[in-house]
């Protein structure tokens, strides 16, 4: 378990340390890292470097694990009354929920038998030439990249299916019912309440718009049309604009003076069950107004959200990984700080931590 579950910072730490409490020399540690290439192989030089030293060591490699990866540490070694649980076999994941000071948390799958599903939508490219969404190609393999190492099958609609798929397809894919969470990442132009197809803005009066409102995937995925994701997280990320105002406003000298530029019948032993539950979006911006993207580097919404996780996600929920996106914006440079991400229709009645790598 360790070896599968240990992350490179906490093992870089536990080398640090334990070559400050010279149970390891400079060259041992060294070999950890220089010789081999993939985590798990690091994990197992380390742990048999440990071992082959005795009970002190061993100790003290347990000791400093504690202190770096309390989560991981407490599913090693379970305090009393936790032992009988672990040794029931339940999933590791609702052992977490019972520790001491942490609240409830959503029961994540083991890894040998869950396959994690995400969708993931971009459109770059519309009828409309000046629509196109130079840059977002950065944004697309940086969530791709994201969303495998957190475990994700990603079902891309546009690209790499044998079709294409309608929100009703995926919502029926028979991988769900063996998936703890699921993530839907949608990336476009858009407006308050709906994101644009491919055909954009209808440039003849007698045709429509080309619009998808986002509350059709708080549908589709509910928990009457979607049973197989019903008690489980439903993650919903939105870049797009939700407006055309972008924020900025002059403030003049002259002080006070502020210029913007049905329910049937239930049986007995029927199990009721809130229709929309379980749902967080995280959107790109207020509504009302724009979501930036650069056509170098992509969207800073995406950029960060992606940097956050990556730092982050083996130990925060999700809900305080949006909420350490939307402080990254206080930090950046225009146009970021002109932004403000907001976490939308927040259903959860759990906390969700994704731990990578598990």
């Amino acid at each position: 378990m360790l070896v599968d579950r240990i992350s490179t910072p906490v093992m870089a730490n536990l080398l640090d340390h334990l070559l400050d409490d010279r149970i390891l020399n400079e060259r041992e540690r060294d070999c950890v890292f220089e010789e081999h290439l993939a985590r798990a192989d690091r994990a197992s030089c380390l742990i048999d470097m440990v071992r082959r030293k005795g009970a002190r060591a061993s100790q003290e490699l347990i000791t400093n694990l504690k202190n770096f990866d309390p989560f991981l540490c407490n599913d090693l070694f379970p305090p009393v009354g936790q032992a009988e649980e672990a040794a029931s076999g339940s999933v590791w994941g609702s052992k977490l929920c019972g520790l001491r000071g942490f609240p409830r948390a959503y029961p994540v799958m083991p890894k040998s038998n869950r396959t994690r599903v995400a969708l993931l939508i971009n459109v770059r490219n519309f009828v409309n030439k000046k629509w196109i969404r130079e840059g977002s190609e950065k944004d697309d393999a940086a969530m791709a990249t994201l969303l495998t190492a957190l475990g994700y099958r990603v079902v891309r609609p546009e690209t790499g299916e044998p079709r294409k798929y309608t929100g009703e397809d995926f919502a029926q894919l028979p991988d769900l019912s063996q998936t703890d969470s699921v993530i839907v990442v949608i990336m476009s132009h858009g407006k308050k309440g709906a994101v644009y197809g491919s055909r954009g803005k209808a440039l003849n009066p007698n045709e429509k718009d080309d619009l998808f409102p986002t509350d059709n995937i708080f549908e589709y995925l509910n928990a009457k049309n979607c049973p197989a994701l019903r008690d489980k997280p439903k993650v919903i990320i939105i870049n797009a604009c939700r407006g055309g105002d972008s924020l900025i406003f002059v403030i003049e000298t002259n002080p006070g003076k502020c210029l913007p530029a049905d329910t049937d019948a239930l049986e007995e032993d029927d199990i009721k069950v809130h229709i929309e539950k379980d749902f967080i979006a995280f959107l790109s911006c207020t509504a009302g107004n724009v979501s930036w993207r650069h056509p170098f580097f992509g969207s800073p919404f995406i950029q960060y959200l992606v940097e956050v996780f990556n730092t982050f996600s083996h130990k925060d929920h999700l809900e305080e990984l949006f909420t350490k996106v939307i402080n990254r914006f206080d930090q950046g440079p225009p146009p970021a700080i002109m932004q403000v991400p907001v976490k939308d229709r927040c259903s959860l009645s759990k906390h969700f931590y994704l731990f990578p790598g598990l």
